[in-house]
């Protein structure tokens, strides 16, 4: 009588753990999805704060053309 009971009662229980950690999953899911967006928004405001106030260095250089240079608007005309 007991063996028959415990073979009913173990697919409860296992279903059970089973639910308990897809619930712990997803909420441990979620919450590297906020701490990620939580570290994407500070990189992203120090990126900006930097873009913002502090001059960039790099020094561009002039690209030489080779070939014709149209520099008038009259082939618009046409």
């Amino acid at each position: 009588m007991i063996k028959r009971f415990l073979n009913q009662l173990i697919p409860f229980i296992l279903i059970g753990i089973a639910l308990a950690a897809f619930a712990f999953g997803i909420m441990l899911l979620a919450y590297l999805f906020l701490f990620g967006a939580m570290v994407g928004f500070i990189l992203f405001i120090v990126a900006w704060i930097r873009e913002k106030f502090f001059l960039k260095k790099t020094i561009t250089k002039t690209k030489k053309t080779t070939g014709r240079i149209i520099d008038s608007n009259d082939w618009k005309k046409m």
